[in-house]
C-alpha cells in the first residue's frame, strides 16, 4: 500500500507491476519494464514512486502518476526485497548477491548523496 493509502500495487508471474486505486478498485497503470517474474514492491514515502525488483537483476523505479521510469539499478543478481526509508527518498534493496568472499546476504542503499 502507499503510505497516503490510496493505492496497492500488485506483481506476479507475469512481470507486471499494477498500481490500482484503493477506493474505485480500479487499475491506474501498468509498468511493465521487467522481463522476469515481480519479486519485491515498494511506495516510496511520499507515495511519487515505486520500487520493483525481480530476477531480471534491475530494480525498476517509477514514478507512481505516469509508471514512467525515474531510475533504473542495475544489480548482480535477482532481488529479493526493497524497502523506503520512512522520510526520505532512500532506498535499501537485497538479494541473492555475495560479497567479494563469496558470502551472501549483501544489503546495499541507493539514493545516499556520496
Amino acid at each position: 500500500f502507499s503510505a497516503d493509502g490510496e493505492r496497492f500495487a500488485v506483481g506476479g508471474a507475469d512481470a507486471l507491476v499494477s498500481i490500482w486505486n484503493v477506493k474505485d478498485l480500479v487499475c491506474e497503470t501498468t509498468c511493465s519494464r521487467l522481463e522476469w517474474p515481480v519479486r519485491t514492491i515498494s511506495f516510496s514515502h511520499d507515495s511519487q514512486y515505486i520500487a520493483s525488483g525481480s530476477e531480471d537483476q534491475l530494480i525498476d523505479i517509477a514514478e507512481v502518476a505516469t509508471s514512467e521510469q525515474a531510475h533504473a539499478i542495475p544489480c548482480t543478481a535477482p532481488m529479493n526485497t526493497v524497502a523506503w526509508h520512512p522520510k526520505r527518498l532512500l532506498l535499501a534493496f537485497a538479494g541473492d548477491d555475495k560479497d567479494k568472499l563469496g558470502r551472501e546476504g549483501i544489503l546495499r542503499i541507493f539514493g545516499y548523496p556520496a
